[in-house]
């Protein structure tokens, strides 16, 4: 992984303005991992993405997390506090890439969800399914009974599916990321999903926001080119911000 520069990451910004979530979050890996392909990256499964995403996070603005969360009792807005490496879990490596479980006379082989599979859900080309049976029918490579009769997915009771689930969230635990809160207002205990895709692109777009900002200021105050101003050190740009309002 490589840091990228703050041009390369305005373009990234500028792409993911016209993108949805997953878009965004792929388009942030492809400039950080540029020695991999976009469909490498694609592959790779929601907790290893998302741990590679915490790395790139801490990369851009340091090892300390700050966020809030509504509390889903008294809605009291709370802000809690962690480090990226505590919410790493297990490293976002998972130890396999096809899994299996038996469930009663049930026999299931299959991979972990990705990102091309959660893209294939937005779409919603299906919509005689649930989003749940779709993504586990994508995942699925092979089912049978104890007989050893193909089954579809369709044809798995709600206790195969229940265990494929399971297996999928012990072999990837990062990619359902769970914090423990507790409301100081009226004390109720909960655990809360940490989405790091939209919470890093919430930061990224305020960099943007910040960024383009100085470079409108420094251009019109000394005439510089925007290349030349986004090749300073953030340090630099803050320096010259200050003399330019003197």
């Amino acid at each position: 992984m490589r840091a990228p520069t703050a041009a390369e990451l305005l373009n990234v910004w500028e792409n993911g303005l016209r993108q949805g979530p997953i878009d965004r979050a792929l388009g942030l890996l492809e400039a950080v991992y540029p020695e991999q392909s976009a469909e490498t990256l694609a592959g790779l499964s929601i907790g290893e993405r998302d741990a590679r995403l915490l790395q790139v996070r801490q990369v851009l603005f340091g090892p300390r997390i700050t966020s809030t969360m509504l509390c889903p009792r008294c809605s009291e807005r709370l802000e809690w506090e962690s480090e990226v490496a505590e919410l790493c879990v297990n490293g976002g490596k998972t130890s396999t890439t096809e899994l299996c479980v038996e469930a009663e006379a049930y026999r299931l082989r299959f991979r972990l969800p990705n990102s091309r599979d959660l893209a294939a859900l937005s779409v919603g080309t299906d919509r005689s399914s649930d989003s749940r049976t779709q993504l586990l029918g994508r995942c699925l490579l092979e089912a049978s009974t104890s007989e050893g009769e193909p089954l579809r997915i369709e044809q798995l009771p709600e206790t195969a599916l229940q265990a494929m689930v399971r297996e999928m969230d012990c072999a990837d635990p990062q990619s359902n990321l769970q914090v423990s809160l507790t409301c100081p207002a009226c004390g109720h205990c909960w655990e809360g999903l940490f989405d790091i895709v939209s919470f890093l692109w919430a930061e990224i777009n305020h960099w943007a926001e910040r960024t383009l900002r100085t470079v409108h200021l420094l251009a019109r105050a000394y005439g510089w080119r925007e290349a030349d101003i986004l090749a300073m050190s953030p340090t630099r740009r803050q320096i010259y911000l200050e003399m330019a309002s003197q």
